[in-house]
């Protein structure tokens, strides 16, 4: 019962963390790109990013 938990748990805990990396990597390539599509940023900021 104890081990059951325990893997259950797990892949719950794994499943939730991978969930998270890639939002928070979708989430960054989609600022990148924002900002790099953003007129009213000066073009040497955008080529030192």
């Amino acid at each position: 019962m104890n081990l059951t938990m325990f893997i259950i748990g797990l892949v719950i805990l794994v499943s939730y963390i991978c969930g998270l990396l890639f939002v928070i990597n979708k989430s960054h390539k989609e600022q990148e790109r924002d900002l790099r599509n953003d007129p009213e940023i000066p073009s040497d900021f955008k080529d030192s990013y």
